[in-house]
């Protein structure tokens, strides 16, 4: 008896699942099945995240891990009320209502109007924030009823400048504004977590080869010729990601295509895995070892890249 291709991912998947479920204390139910947002996302080929994702009216939110985009969310007062609630909180934390699950709070930007928020494990950090916008319909609804009902009293609690109520304020031209909360993630992107972690520290030290105007380009092992290279392909402030090109490559080369070829290189690695290591300081924070097809490297172009010439002493030694 054999089995097809299909029924093979089957069982990993069922496998795989069946292992998270018992570790976090879930039953292997019709119920939890049917519902189970990992198991589609096993089935669909993809690996579960390192630590569970934040949940979003109660199922993971794989998105905003992996994804690059701003969410509208629905959030609450900050309180440290629920602070046992939230994943990786003390008691007495500040935890804010998030669509339907408690997320720390790790500072208040301005109360009421700009969080930076935390969830259980992941080392990063999300940036929630009321924007508000002109609301043109509301607002000549609003000018037509006082233009065909002059004598209409409208009463509202009277503030200096602005009149604000819970997802709408009217400022003193008459105009109607109304507010959404949004959520966006801090620094790099999370796609890497669906890898493998390895100990960045047990590898050979590497240094930067090159830098441009933003940083370190290309990295590899100090006071060597050839050896292995990475490159740059994000970066989010003072914090860089590299990808692993090769382990014998010839640096002098290496670097000029970096600068003149840099798409190139990029989709040029080859092999199952892609070795991705985060870099801050000139030192590794953390590296994983994530399936190729799983990297998003066709949206690595750091945009356009426009050098006269490479001098001849770019490669630092």
């Amino acid at each position: 008896m054999s089995f097809s291709d299909r029924e093979k991912q089957l069982i990993r998947a069922a496998f795989a699942w069946g292992q998270i479920t018992h570790k976090e204390g879930y039953t292997l139910s019709d119920l939890e099945i049917e519902k189970s947002v990992l198991f589609r996302r096993l089935l669909a080929g993809r690996p579960p995240l390192a630590f569970p994702p934040p949940l979003r009216h109660g199922f993971p939110w794989y998105e905003v891990i992996e994804g690059r985009s701003e969410h509208v969310v629905n959030a609450s007062e900050a309180s440290p009320e629920c602070s046992i609630i939230a994943p990786g909180s003390k008691p007495g934390d500040t935890c804010i209502l998030i669509d339907g699950a408690f997320w720390r709070v790790a500072q208040t930007v301005r109360d009421r109007e700009e969080y930076i928020v935390e969830w259980g494990q992941y080392p990063i950090q999300w940036r929630l924030q009321k924007r508000w916008e002109v609301n043109y319909e509301m607002t000549q609804q609003l000018h037509n009823f006082r233009r065909d009902n002059p004598n209409a009293e409208i009463n509202f609690d009277h503030r200096s400048g602005q009149r604000e109520y819970s997802e709408f304020r009217i400022d003193d031209e008459q105009t109607v504004w109304l507010s959404e909360w949004q959520l966006s993630r801090i620094g790099l992107s999370g796609w890497v977590w669906l890898g493998t972690p390895e100990d960045p520290h047990s590898r050979t030290p590497l240094i930067p080869l090159f830098r441009d105007q933003q940083g370190p380009l290309v990295i590899g092992e100090a006071d060597k010729k050839r050896g292995a290279g990475w490159l740059r392909i994000e970066q989010a402030g003072q914090d860089f990601r590299f990808a692993k090109l090769g382990d014998k490559l010839e640096y002098q080369s290496l670097v000029t295509a970096a600068v003149t070829e840099f798409g190139t290189l990029l989709h040029g690695i080859e092999g199952e895995n892609l070795h991705v290591m985060d870099w801050r300081d000139d030192q590794p924070l953390r590296h994983y070892s994530v399936p190729t097809q799983l990297a998003p490297l066709e949206e690595f172009d750091l945009g356009d890249r426009s050098y006269d010439l490479v001098p001849e002493n770019a490669y630092e030694r």
